[in-house]
């Protein structure tokens, strides 16, 4: 990871433990969400996790093995931004969102938004 301000590094400063955020991720898939900001956040909660399980295995295996992992966070990526196409701002106009590294990029982005506004 690098530390471009919008990067990896800099939208998971501080974020839970992959492994925690995997428990409560695992927690609510076996409810239905109560609200669609529920909803989103289970998806955005998700992405991030698995995008950060990606960079891991990026960085610490071979691009073999790290190939599912990245396929992974890349179809959770494009579900969040496919969600927030359908319920939200974001459009598909133009090229937002035009390869996998857009859509994981976009969930870095929608993450540290988020825990921002946690924060607050």
């Amino acid at each position: 990871m690098t530390n471009d301000p919008n990067g990896p590094d800099t939208a998971y400063a501080n974020a839970p433990e992959v492994g925690a955020e995997v428990a409560w991720i695992a927690q609510r898939a076996t409810s239905r969400p109560i609200s669609p900001e529920a909803d989103r956040e289970f998806r955005l909660r998700k992405a991030a996790a698995l995008d950060r399980i990606a960079l891991h295995d990026t960085a610490t295996t071979t691009p073999l093995v790290a190939t599912e992992a990245i396929t992974t966070a890349v179809q959770a990526a494009e579900n969040l931004a496919t969600y927030d196409a359908e319920h939200g701002s974001l459009t598909f106009r133009g090229a937002e969102l035009a390869g996998d590294d857009d859509f994981r990029a976009y969930v870095r982005e929608e993450y540290l938004a988020w825990r921002h506004a946690q924060a607050s």
